[in-house]
């Protein structure tokens, strides 16, 4: 059985899970003729860092960081864009600074109603996603929608 998506969502982070995850969002719309949205969500506890005792966030930092991140998207929209065959109408990119988690499945996809949610498997070891979590463990079951996970 092929189901058919047309509202797309993958999640980028600049890791081998993700890039993979794009490969297979890109390949899916592609197949789908459907939009296709690219996220990038920064967490933001992940900016901040101790300096005194004092959690220290500097605004000029988090400026480049933005900069760079769009920087980032615009040229991953026109590489695929260029690469795979897909009109510039189905291609989206967006920046979004929050909790992962949250931003992806509580702000975004029921925002702009993707059927199909692909992330790339975690990369990090059982003892840190045990400590930390991971948005690859908690997304399917908590996801509104179809959730595809690449693996490697």
């Amino acid at each position: 059985m092929t189901l058919n998506y047309q509202r797309i969502l993958v999640a980028v982070n600049k890791s081998a899970g993700a890039d993979r995850a794009l490969e297979k969002a890109v390949a899916t719309a592609k197949r789908n003729h459907a939009r296709l949205d690219i996220l990038r969500v920064i967490d933001i506890n992940s900016l901040q860092y101790e300096a005194g005792g004092q959690t220290v966030i500097d605004g000029q930092d988090i400026y480049d960081i933005e900069q760079s991140n769009e920087e980032f998207l615009t040229e991953l929209r026109e590489k695929i864009l260029r690469n795979d065959g897909l009109d510039p109408e189905q291609v989206f990119v967006h920046l979004r600074f929050g909790n992962p988690r949250t931003v992806i499945l509580d702000d975004f996809q029921p925002e702009y109603h993707n059927d199909l949610l692909v992330i790339g498997g975690t990369e990090m070891s059982l003892f840190k996603r045990m400590l930390a979590g991971s948005v690859t463990s908690y997304v399917p079951r908590a996801a509104q929608c179809d959730v595809l996970i690449t693996k490697k």
